[in-house]
């Protein structure tokens, strides 16, 4: 009689994926933007650089979207606290008349038919920005 073994599958956590899907997202954002702040135009080496998002990460339903998260330097993002209104348009300039208000529709449907946002949502992020 053979006995068999249960093997538990190891349960994964939430914070562990959206961490992961936040570092992919990231690394993309500074790449793809040649590593120049949005808002003043520094150049750094990307890794010195962060990826600033217009509506704040705390929005799930833009936390990836990639005309919200752009590249900034550390002076606009933290100490300038995101420098909303230059921000702002070079948004417009770079995506637009009406990103402002496409970004705001989301956040308002965001509010108003809220989603869970699950560990396969994040895993679907990981899988789209791993390099």
């Amino acid at each position: 009689m053979t006995i068999k073994k249960l093997v538990k599958k190891k349960k994964i956590k939430i914070t562990t994926v959206k961490k992961e899907a936040d570092r992919l997202f990231s690394i993309f954002v500074r790449q793809r933007d040649s590593a120049t702040c949005i808002t003043c135009g520094s150049e750094k080496e990307w890794k010195y650089q962060q990826n600033g998002h217009y509506i704040p990460r705390s929005c799930l339903a833009l936390r990836y979207d990639e005309r919200n998260g752009n590249c900034q330097c550390v002076a606009c993002n933290v100490f300038k606290k995101g420098n909303y209104t230059v921000y702002a348009l070079k948004m417009i300039e770079k995506y637009g008349d009406n990103i402002l208000y496409e970004l705001d529709e989301i956040l308002k449907d965001s509010i108003a038919n809220p989603k869970p946002y699950g560990v396969e949502f994040y895993q679907d992020i990981i899988n789209k920005y791993k390099v």
